[in-house]
């Protein structure tokens, strides 16, 4: 006899056949019915900026899209990237929607048990810019002249060590480097304390509607043209721990987020909407928000983790050792993975 009909057996013995039917169809529900499983809690940090990934990330949280996929995400924004790498570090995070490529290598070379799940941004939203009476136009017209930058880590300063380099100016060697904010970047620059200065969005574009600073060229376009792979800026990354337990989870969201970016285009207003409802710091007008993902959502990066896109993850991770931007050599291969 089968196990799944003895207590149905049982049932009818004791109730009588009038019942039956009853019986059969109590089972029934009972074996048919899934238990009762509980959403997937995901602890995700994202640093304050205005890509396509936060944008994807933020509209599909008010779409529902995560919840119907029976993920509770608890949410954790950043102003300042280091914090959330801290906090990563030490646990407190599952998921982050925009690691830095170079932070990552970063964490991994220092121990960190981190996961890259998926590239998502190149570094266009970085750029170069100048006082409007400039006449400096070229990485090659920085040598012995002032430059600012965020700090001495991450994509700010590495995309700019790479394009200087491709004109052969050594960063730290022929520039004299400051660090300042971002806000401190553009004072400096309008009173002639620097020369020229790394900014990213969203800084890059209120400052150009000012009229005293003007856009010079984009240390990712450059490094492009020069080694034609994409300087990959940001990052979809997890803990090796919560992926061994929740890779069906991370599927999910990593399937959610490539649909949504996929879509992304059509739907500016809306994403517009979500990333300002979620990451209200950034302190700009829904139409302002809107304008710089048109403009930069057609450049997401769209490959895989393949093996021909984690060689180009490589090339990258080895310039950037020579940039003395990792202290050790890493392989990519090692914590670059395709769900």
């Amino acid at each position: 006899m089968n196990v799944k009909s003895r207590p149905l057996l049982k049932c009818i013995k004791s109730a009588g056949y009038a019942t039956a039917f009853l019986c059969a169809m109590a089972l029934s529900a009972t074996i048919a019915a899934p238990a009762h499983a509980e959403n997937v809690k995901v602890r995700v940090g994202a640093t304050v900026s205005i890509d396509a990934s936060s944008a994807a990330f933020c509209l599909a949280l008010d779409n529902g899209a995560f919840a119907k996929a029976g993920l509770d995400i608890d949410l954790k924004t950043f102003v300042q990237s280091n914090q959330k790498y801290d906090i990563f570090k030490a646990g407190g995070l599952d998921f982050d929607v925009n690691m830095g490529a170079i932070n990552a290598a970063q964490l991994y070379g220092s121990g960190v048990p981190i996961v890259v799940l998926r590239a998502v941004v190149p570094a266009d939203i970085w750029a170069v810019i100048a006082r409007q009476d400039s006449t400096l136009t070229k990485p090659s017209d920085f040598k012995d002249k002032k430059f600012g930058v965020v700090s001495l880590a991450g994509i700010n300063y590495g995309a700019t060590y790479l394009a200087f380099k491709t004109e052969n100016i050594e960063l730290m060697k022929d520039v004299k480097v400051s660090t300042l904010p971002p806000a401190g970047l553009i004072t400096a620059l309008e009173n002639g304390d620097i020369d020229g200065a790394t900014t990213y969005e969203p800084f890059l574009t209120p400052a150009l509607k000012t009229g005293r600073v003007k856009l010079l060229f984009r240390p990712g376009d450059i490094y492009e043209q020069k080694f034609h792979e994409p300087f990959i800026a940001l990052t979809l990354a997890t803990r090796k721990e919560y992926l061994d337990k929740n890779r069906a989870a991370l599927a999910k969201i990593v399937l959610i987020m490539e649909e949504t970016m996929a879509s992304l285009p059509q739907h500016t207003d809306e994403a517009a909407k979500a990333i300002l409802n979620h990451m209200p710091e950034m302190k700009m007008s829904q139409a302002t928000a809107k304008e710089l993902l048109d403009r930069y959502v057609p450049h997401a990066i769209k490959a895989q983790n393949t093996p021909p896109f984690i060689k180009s993850v490589q090339n990258l991770y080895d310039r950037l050792l020579e940039a003395k931007q990792l202290e050790q050599p890493v392989k990519a291969a090692d914590f670059w993975t395709k769900l």
